[in-house]
């Protein structure tokens, strides 16, 4: 089976539980601990994903380092996914479950790309525009990209809205090259 497909099934399952509880904000935040967590540290994921390393030292080491600072419940969860090993896929678990986390309270993120940081109000006018298109509130992810030269680029969904410098020099430069006007004899 797929990585993507895996980590889905495992998150969503987990989403489900979570639901059931009423405590899908508490694991949302625990979600994002253990992400960043392993995000952080390299080593700690070499290990936890390691064959060599039994499963009763990965759930000690994985309990030693989250027992205080997560639910009862993401802790067996984590077990769980020692015991099935799944190891290898905690960290697309965990964005998953932030996907469908989004989905439930109707968030989108919204990704800002530009050459500089931008003010807030162009930011918030963007925000506006964007949340009365979709009808859902929108989270806002600003990233600096001096490659851009100038402009900005807006990514949400699966849409790509670009309004930089370069994305007008990409689409001239294509056009230039383009020699479909070309006769072919």
């Amino acid at each position: 089976m797929r990585r993507p497909k895996i980590a889905r099934r495992y998150a969503k399952a987990f989403f489900d539980f979570s639901e059931e509880l009423n405590k899908t904000e508490d694991i949302m935040n625990d979600i994002h601990l253990i992400d960043s967590v392993f995000s952080e540290n390299r080593e700690l994921k070499t290990v936890i994903c390691s064959p060599v390393v039994r499963v009763d030292k990965k759930t000690a080491i994985m309990s030693e380092i989250f027992k205080t600072k997560i639910n009862e419940i993401t802790l067996r969860y984590l077990t769980l996914i020692l015991k099935k090993g799944r190891e290898y896929h905690i960290d697309l678990i965990c964005q998953e479950y932030e996907k469908l986390y989004k989905e439930s309270k109707n968030i989108v993120t919204l990704y800002i790309e530009s050459a500089k940081p931008l003010e807030r109000q162009p930011v918030e006018f963007i925000r506006q525009k964007i949340k009365s298109y979709l009808e859902k509130e929108i989270e806002i992810v600003e990233c600096i990209n001096p490659r851009l030269i100038g402009g900005i680029q807006l990514h949400f969904n699966d849409y790509l809205l670009d309004a930089s410098i370069q994305g007008a020099v990409d689409k001239l430069r294509k056009r230039l090259v383009d020699k479909s006007y070309e006769i072919n004899f």
